[in-house]
């Protein structure tokens, strides 16, 4: 029996010895045969470098052949996985406006404008945006004096010309750097223009509690609709990030509104009105 158990004892040795010897050599033969079976789409690869290789054929979107990082301005379209809400355009800005023009013998002098708009953009690039804006422009005192002088007039008069507009503008952005660039627009559509003249009556306001003043009263006013053109520069601003898409703004654009000249009919217009708005705004 004592024989049996040491014959077995050995033969049980003598096997693993054998079987881990096997494994030893069989080891790095198993490992270069799974490096070689790595393998995607059919193609085998047998290195890091041709990963490597692999990877800079692809961007980090998955796009065969695509630079990981464009150059401002290489790509000028919108992710596929941006939604529709990263086309909408909105627009919100301010400031002052000057005449040019017809509008600067005698009729109009400095005033102030206000703009909105909404639209969508089509590409990074290339948009379009319905707005609304609304001028104020004073009328010389020169001019309102003459007028008083020529109606009889014993008080003075005051007056005051506003102008607002619906109008379609296509916009063309162009990137200098990740967060500035510069962009031109322009385009055309409705245009009021009101001219007001006032003098100075009493009345009686009422704030918490009342008292007697003397307020501007609108004593004569033309108005006539009509279209009108438009076309302007500016230059943007990404104060947020460069990728964001809100943009600080500032253009100048000149503005063009085939107003009547003056008429029995109409005895205050002045003709064509031309005038520069001068914006400061966001864009989102």
């Amino acid at each position: 029996m004592v024989s049996n158990c040491f014959f077995s004892r050995r033969f049980l040795n003598r096997t693993a010895i054998v079987a881990s010897t096997f494994a030893l050599f069989a080891l790095p033969f198993a490992a270069q045969a799974q490096t070689d079976a790595v393998s995607e789409g059919g193609q085998q690869y047998s290195s890091s470098a041709d990963w490597k290789a692999y990877l800079t054929n692809y961007d980090f979107d998955g796009a065969p052949g695509a630079s990981a990082s464009p150059q401002y301005g290489g790509n000028n379209r919108y992710p596929e996985y941006t939604s529709r809400w990263s086309h909408m355009a909105f627009e919100a800005g301010a400031g002052f406006t000057a005449p040019v023009g017809n509008t600067t013998h005698g009729w109009e002098t400095y005033g102030y404008n206000i703009r909105f708009g909404a639209g969508w953009n089509f590409t990074k690039r290339i948009g379009a945006l319905l707005e609304y804006q609304w001028n104020k422009d004073k009328i010389p005192g020169s001019t309102l004096t003459a007028l008083a002088i020529q109606n009889g007039l014993t008080e003075p008069l005051g007056g005051n010309v506003n102008t607002w507009s619906l109008t379609i503008d296509p916009i063309i952005y162009q990137p200098f750097t990740k967060s500035f660039g510069g962009y031109v627009t322009g385009g055309g559509g409705f245009y009021r223009k009101v001219t007001n003249f006032t003098q100075l009556f009493p009345g009686e306001s009422c704030y918490y509690y009342c008292y007697i003043g003397y307020y501007p009263t609108t004593v004569a006013h033309s108005s006539s609709n009509q279209g009108g053109l438009n076309f302007g520069v500016g230059f943007y601003w990404k104060a947020f990030g460069e990728d964001s898409n809100t943009k600080l703004y500032t253009e100048a654009r000149y503005v063009w509104v085939d107003s009547p000249v003056a008429s029995n009919k109409d005895p205050y217009g002045s003709g064509t009105q031309g005038t520069i708005p001068v914006t400061f705004g966001i864009r989102f």
